[in-house]
């Protein structure tokens, strides 16, 4: 798996997205199974993902996220990373798969 992902960062002054980092070796997996949310006019359901990428990659909440995963591709947005011995971890809120 591959991740680019790019940051809101001020540039004179203007706001624009920076690619931060590109094409990084990840691992990105499904962490729960959809879960079925029901309201009277419509059923959804919500995947959880996560994201694993080496501990010399920081990651913010909020940073844009583009992760090639087996011929697929995620884009998403980066929740609060968690940073352990082996590996940064972020849970992802996936907007759009192709």
């Amino acid at each position: 798996d591959t991740a680019t992902i790019t940051r809101k960062q001020k540039l004179g002054n203007v706001m624009k997205d920076a690619e931060i980092y590109k094409d990084i070796k990840c691992h990105f997996s499904q962490s729960s199974q959809p879960v079925l949310n029901q309201s009277d006019t419509v059923a959804t359901t919500n995947s959880v993902f996560t994201l694993y990428v080496d501990t010399a990659v920081e990651i913010m909440t909020g940073d844009n996220l583009i992760i090639r995963h087996k011929e697929q591709k995620f884009e998403g947005v980066a929740g609060q990373p968690f940073h352990r011995n082996f590996s940064n971890v972020v849970k992802v809120e996936v907007k759009k798969i192709s």
